[in-house]
């Protein structure tokens, strides 16, 4: 969305398409925790490159005043404004309601939440300002959930409501300013960014670090202390996803999480399901640009891709549902074993269809 205010052509499938980030994966080892699938430094700092723009991400200190970290918040939107250039920015959910383990707001029923206790929800959303009427105190911004840029409609908010829902972020995220600017850098030709993008999905199969955010990113970004433990990539992130799901190991990890965490087994296999989901959509997406473009081998790579992770998201959502409606642990991981089975076949699955991409980008 930000690109595109910076050059039509950029639309979200293609931005989505040339990050390549459909082809990666990660995983947190003994964690079951599936690595976001949110836009993150390394993608900016490569797109950025690719189209010949500036990137940054501000994020503020915590513990400014409240009123100037605002003040500062705004200038830094304002000047990006004035200089041609959309700006990415986070919000809080307002307005939702929870009722007999249902949870609600404006937009219908919150599915993906649900299993999530407050304290462990993802109680933010990004979304992009496109304008600013200082005079009227009003906001236009575009957010994908009406649509991609340039298709969906604006929409408009007093700057007070706005403030509101940004404060209402997970303080981590709560101002963060996400900016691409023009350069005199002229974009790369379409020859060299398809020779760069095979060379990039082939480390993103492979699990390469330098094509995915570092443990320092992560770190920072979510302003912890330390990181102990950082993602697997590629094939060996869905080899050891695999190995997570052995029902003795995925009772292991359950357990260790409910007990030194406190986050309690429907938690875990919610969120589980929740980036698979994020998963399946940018593979999606991507195929989405290849099909517009006629690329039909290409994209039936990874539209099938896409319809794997939709396979495993059948049965992550079966596992969220059975981990909601049995209370008891161990009655519930004797109960996932026929479920487990299948998403260690989905998973095979995937390895094999990422070997044979691998395949074609070698002879290609």
């Amino acid at each position: 969305m930000v690109l595109g205010s910076l050059d039509k052509s950029i639309t979200y499938p293609k931005s989505l398409y040339y990050s390549a980030k459909a082809y990666g994966f990660g995983y947190l080892p003994n964690g079951l925790v599936i690595e976001p699938g949110g836009w993150d430094d390394e993608t900016n700092q490569w797109l950025a490159s690719l189209f010949g723009f500036s990137y940054e991400r501000i994020l503020p200190d915590r513990g400014i005043d409240p009123d100037k970290v605002w003040g500062d918040y705004l200038k830094r939107i304002k000047n990006a404004l004035s200089q041609g250039s959309a700006v990415q920015v986070c919000r809080g959910w307002m307005g939702t309601r929870e009722k007999g383990g249902q949870i609600r707001s404006h937009l219908g029923r919150l599915f993906w939440w649900e299993g999530l206790t407050k304290r462990n929800r993802p109680d933010m959303h990004y979304f992009t300002v496109v304008g600013i009427d200082r005079s009227n105190r009003e906001i236009y911004f575009h957010d994908p959930i009406f649509g991609w840029f340039g298709t969906g409609k604006y929409v408009k908010c007093k700057e007070e409501l706005f403030r509101k829902t940004v404060e209402r972020a997970p303080w981590q995220h709560r101002y963060i300013t996400i900016i691409f600017k023009k350069t005199n850098r002229l974009p790369k030709g379409e020859k060299e960014i398809r020779a760069l993008l095979k060379k990039r999905i082939i480390k993103k199969i492979k699990g390469d670090p330098s094509v995915y955010d570092s443990v320092e990113m992560w770190r920072s970004f979510f302003r912890l202390k330390q990181v102990k433990n950082s993602f697997a990539h590629g094939i060996k992130g869905l080899k050891l996803f695999k190995k997570d799901l052995q029902p003795e190991r995925f009772k292991r990890i359950l357990i260790f999480k409910m007990k030194k965490r406190n986050i309690m087994p429907v938690e875990v296999v919610s969120w589980l399901d929740l980036n698979i989901y994020h998963s399946s959509f940018i593979a999606s997406i991507s195929a989405e640009y290849l099909e517009a473009r006629g690329k039909t081998m290409e994209w039936e790579w990874l539209f099938r891709l896409h319809l794997l992770y939709e396979k495993l998201r059948i049965s992550s959502l079966k596992l969220r549902l059975l981990f909601k409606t049995t209370p008891d642990l161990y009655q519930a991981v004797e109960k996932s074993k026929p479920i487990l089975v299948q998403m260690r076949k989905t998973i095979d699955e995937m390895i094999n269809s990422q070997i044979i991409i691998l395949f074609f980008c070698y002879c290609s």
